[in-house]
């Protein structure tokens, strides 16, 4: 760290512009994480049959007015077959079976269009906001009785209302600054530079990306502006309040002449923690037995 701070005093400039660009690094690792993980991520693997290996992909988020694909990918060894049980999530209704049949399956995610041929069941879209379908998946080998791909263990899908991409895109843009603003603001701590307006820059920030693009995406999503504490559960919402507390307490901690590294430091360690929990864990989900929402208008 010694050998560091001495570079950074002979060649400042160079260091900053290094820290900026491996601050950058580090938040699209995050994003990454972020995407790949998650209840909303497609469910995707690989399930051993008698008749070979068959690929699997699930998806468990989808958009008002579209079908839920769910797939096994081509190629499917001759003579597996499967069909889905299904209800809405939180209601009474009893389970429904769909036969899983062969043809071409189109579906878009994050505004990447994606066509895959297989062996696949399409389930009908719900029209409530945070609506949820619950099912197993159970492929037939033709050598003894049919398995589920996940065990007793259901699969759930969300739906959700469409997001305008404008609103997503500056959301997304907010919170990547945000992120990537706290985490150089936390390298600057550490090797001793000026950070205290880094921190006003993180705060700002994360307020425009998490507490007003936020709500407004998820307004438009699910008809609520705020589903974590004290409304709800939703982790997304909860774990950046956390990191606000933190990096409001960064700023108190140096305020005037007071300069408190540490507070920044731990901060800094608070947002990538935040950044490693999935997203949407929680989240809004519609009830059909009240007619009514957690974290959502319905």
């Amino acid at each position: 760290m010694s050998k560091l701070k001495e570079f950074a005093v002979r060649k400042p400039k160079l260091t900053s512009a290094l820290l900026w660009v491996l601050s950058a690094v580090i938040t699209i690792g995050c994003f990454m994480y972020q995407d790949k993980t998650g209840p909303t991520y497609p469910l995707e693997g690989e399930l051993d049959t008698a008749s070979g290996a068959v690929n699997f992909k699930f998806l468990r988020s989808e958009t008002i007015g579209t079908d839920l694909k769910i797939m096994l990918l081509d190629p499917v060894p001759d003579g597996v077959t499967g069909y889905v049980l299904y209800k809405r999530y939180k209601s009474d209704d009893d389970w429904a079976e769909m036969p899983m049949e062969a043809g071409e399956f189109e579906f878009s995610r994050r505004g990447r269009t994606e066509i895959v041929n297989g062996v696949g069941a399409e389930l009908p879209f719900l029209p409530e906001r945070a609506g949820k379908y619950e099912f197993l998946v159970y492929v037939d080998d033709g050598y003894g009785d049919p398995v589920s791909v996940t065990g007793e263990k259901p699969i759930y899908a969300r739906y959700k209302a469409e997001v305008p991409m404008t609103v997503l895109f500056f959301h997304i843009l907010a919170i990547f600054l945000s992120m990537t603003i706290a985490i150089r603001t936390t390298f600057a701590a550490l090797i001793e530079e000026k950070f205290k307006g880094l921190i006003k820059a993180t705060i700002v920030s994360l307020i425009v990306g998490a507490f007003i693009l936020g709500p407004l995406v998820q307004w438009y999503a699910f008809g609520v502006w705020w589903s974590g504490i004290p409304f709800g559960y939703d982790w997304t919402d909860n774990k950046v309040v956390l990191e606000m507390v933190f990096w409001l307490w960064a700023a108190y901690a140096n305020r005037g002449e007071l300069q408190n590294r540490k507070s920044v430091l731990l901060a800094g360690f608070a947002t990538l923690l935040v950044y490693f929990i999935p997203h949407s864990i929680f989240g809004s989900e519609y009830d059909y037995r009240s007619g009514t929402g957690h974290g959502t208008a319905g």
